[in-house]
């Protein structure tokens, strides 16, 4: 399955509100649990942990389905909303798109970091990344 989904990447935050907000990322982590649902409903859970209006959570459901990450159909009154990608297609999709971009424009620098990163911070990552490239030579 191909996505094009395309979302500003902000580095210093944590997690996926790096690439969504922290709204969307609340709402799509209701939605990923659930599996699909009405803005009733993902508005009645979010209330339950702050102050939230209905329009609020409305117009950013209503955004992530424009995004392309929520489909959206009417049942009844009511819109229903079903994730178009779980979230381990989304962190990969987003893995893909910020490494694409560096690499497309950076890729020495891109590449000599990842390498220094992982030889300060994650040795062992290091030695099967080594581990795999070698594979791939010799395939």
């Amino acid at each position: 399955m191909a996505f094009n989904l395309r979302f500003r990447f902000s580095p210093t935050k944590d997690g996926l509100v790096k690439v969504l907000g922290p709204l969307e990322t609340e709402i799509m982590q209701i939605l990923w649990q659930e599996g699909s649902s009405t803005v009733k409903k993902v508005h009645r859970k979010l209330a339950q942990q702050r102050d939230i209006a209905y329009t609020t959570v409305m117009t950013t459901m209503s955004r992530l389905a424009d995004k392309g990450v929520l489909n959206r159909e009417r049942d009844g009154l009511a819109y229903v909303y079903t994730p178009v990608i779980s979230e381990d297609e989304f962190v990969n999709l987003v893995v893909r798109q910020v490494l694409d971009g560096l690499l497309d424009d950076y890729s020495d620098t891109a590449i000599s970091y990842m390498v220094d990163y992982l030889a300060h911070n994650n040795p062992s990552e290091l030695r099967r990344l080594q581990r795999e490239i070698a594979q791939r030579l010799n395939a």
